[in-house]
């Protein structure tokens, strides 16, 4: 698995980042039940339509526009009595608009969609960051949908038998903002965030609307954004140099692909491996995404306190 491969080689080299074994152990005796996790995410997908077709490209339009969701006023919905923010309100905005036309489904309506017609939908009354790259992956990811899969993201999961792994791999290498690889000395370092949440995120669809999920979501890693490395520190498993500490409580935006910026999706992704190692270990079950959908709701909770690192970009 190169995602593993390549983030443990960073590790190895780290100079700004830590993982502390004997926080994880703590977790692993200590934290509630992780199977849980993804529940509401399922309960959403299950509003979308159901056909096998629709629903595999309204879920590639949602992770195509999964990213940089912070902000000092985030995107907020109403939806059934309750206020939703950042992420989950553009997929509950999604949603709606899917369910009241049926070309929100369609390829060929993400390329020549009037403008006012994608902003309304995708921020609504608000200013989401990079809005611009917003609607540029919209079209980008319409064209090539239609130019390499006859505009049924199906036809590439037939492709690929249904797995999970090769459809990140797939997404990496035909739709150019899927293709979430940095360099840390001059070497590959692959995360394809939400590559593989696109994956899951089928899955869970799939399941959610009476198909069957994709194979292997077992294999994918943690889906490094900055919620989980947050959640992390929270924990005590991350630990932080004490300036990129203070640059982070302070709000400093830190580079795309900077080296402590690297470093700390890197150590994420291998935390939660060896969290799931941990937890297997002292035999309660559980899978790395399942820890990851735990991590990223406690990083949204009012018990931590700890900021999360802030770099805008189009890969999380």
């Amino acid at each position: 698995m190169i995602v593993l491969q390549s983030t443990a080689a960073v590790m190895s080299q780290a100079r700004h980042v830590r993982i502390n074994d004997a926080a994880i152990r703590t977790w692993a005796r200590t934290t509630p039940d992780v199977q849980p996790a993804a529940a509401f995410k399922r309960e959403l997908f299950a509003e979308l339509p159901p056909q096998r077709d629709a629903l595999a490209n309204l879920v590639l339009l949602i992770s195509a526009l999964n990213f940089s969701f912070w902000g000092d006023e985030p995107l907020s919905i109403q939806w059934r009595g309750q206020t939703y923010t950042g992420f989950t309100a553009m997929l509950i905005s999604i949603m709606m608009a899917a369910k009241h036309d049926a070309s929100w489904s369609k390829p060929e309506y993400w390329v020549s969609a009037p403008l006012d017609e994608l902003e309304q939908v995708i921020q609504g009354r608000h200013q989401l960051p990079l809005m611009d790259k917003r609607i540029q992956i919209v079209r980008e990811t319409g064209q090539t949908l239609i130019d390499r899969f006859d505009g049924k993201f199906t036809f590439a999961l037939d492709s690929i038998n249904e797995r999970a792994w090769p459809l990140a791999v797939l997404l990496m290498t035909n739709f150019d903002s899927f293709r979430d690889v940095a360099s840390y000395g001059n070497t590959p370092v692959y995360f394809l965030k939400r590559a593989q949440i696109c994956a899951l995120d089928l899955s869970l669809a799939y399941e959610a609307n009476g198909h069957s999920g994709l194979v292997g979501v077992e294999t994918l890693t943690a889906f490094a954004d900055y919620r989980i490395p947050q959640a992390l520190r929270h924990l005590g498993v991350l630990e932080l140099d004490d300036d990129l500490e203070a640059r982070i409580e302070a709000g400093d935006e830190l580079a795309k692909d900077c080296t402590e910026e690297i470093e700390i999706r890197a150590a994420s992704i291998r935390a939660v491996d060896m969290m799931l190692s941990e937890l297997h270990h002292v035999d309660r079950r559980g899978w790395t995404w399942e820890i990851d959908a735990a991590l990223w709701e406690l990083a949204r909770s009012d018990a931590v306190s700890v900021e999360h690192h802030r770099t805008r970009t189009v890969f999380y």
